[in-house]
């Protein structure tokens, strides 16, 4: 009977050392810098597919220490004190990066979830809009009302579609723009994607494809068993080497 607890006692090390808890890392935090565009398809995959899945898993998002830039290969005007934008896909994509640049400003007044480096519900919302909406060039609608009604931000929509067509807007994206201006070296690519604030195409690319493989090169000392395959997979073979061996034992 002695022997039956040993082994149970082993399993359940092993188990444990697979679900370790990696939910508390203030202080090592990655700052991951996003700079996109509102209706451009490869930021929207980026989004909806790479970035926004990696938050909902814990062991992941609490190492993100998010910032949404929504501007991209847009540009400024400034004259005679008047603000216009230029944007990629045009005027439909100025309006929804107006969009993002007002939740971004006015949800939770622009605070992170607590223990997060990031406003879940502003990603969420965020999210939404790149999922939702349907592409028509200068005549896209942003499915912001449903977005909102979708992630409880029903009591700021009214706000934040009041700031898109606000002055407001253009302070609010005329800064994201010199936010991008100011990437060394020169934003190239949308979405570009930069962690701790050092530019390098080979993480941006890398990210696109797998956001979380990008974002473990950077995580210090033990890492979460999303970063390798490798831990599920060792994982599984420690698992069934005690079942076996339980098996053989008493069998």
């Amino acid at each position: 009977m002695s022997m039956l607890y040993v082994f149970f006692a082993f399993f359940a090390c092993v188990f444990a050392q697979g679900e370790h808890d990696h939910q508390h890392h203030e202080g090592h935090m990655i700052d991951v810098a996003v700079y996109y565009e509102s209706l451009c398809p490869d930021s929207i995959k980026f989004f909806t597919k790479q970035l926004y899945p990696s938050l909902q898993k814990p062991n992941i998002s609490h190492y993100v220490n998010l910032t949404l830039v929504p501007y991209g290969k847009s540009k400024t005007n400034r004259e005679n004190n008047q603000i216009t934008f230029e944007c990629h896909h045009g005027e439909g994509e100025c309006r929804g990066n107006k969009l993002q640049a007002c939740a971004l400003k006015h949800i939770d007044n622009g605070s992170n979830t607590e223990g997060l480096g990031y406003n879940k519900i502003t990603t969420a919302f965020i999210n939404c809009l790149m999922d939702q909406v349907k592409r028509d060039g200068n005549n896209t609608e942003f499915p912001a009302k449903r977005c909102a009604d979708l992630n409880g931000v029903t009591n700021t929509i009214s706000m934040i579609e009041k700031c898109q067509g606000d002055p407001e807007a253009n302070t609010l994206l005329a800064a994201l723009g010199d936010a991008t201006e100011a990437l060394n070296p020169k934003l190239k690519s949308v979405p570009t994607i930069v962690f701790n604030k050092q530019v390098k195409e080979e993480d941006s690319k890398l990210a696109n494809d797998n956001f979380i493989k990008a974002l473990c090169q950077y995580i210090q000392g033990e890492k979460p068993a999303e970063c390798t395959s490798s831990s599920a997979t060792s994982l599984g073979i420690n698992t069934l080497i005690v079942l076996i061996a339980v098996s053989c034992y008493f069998f």
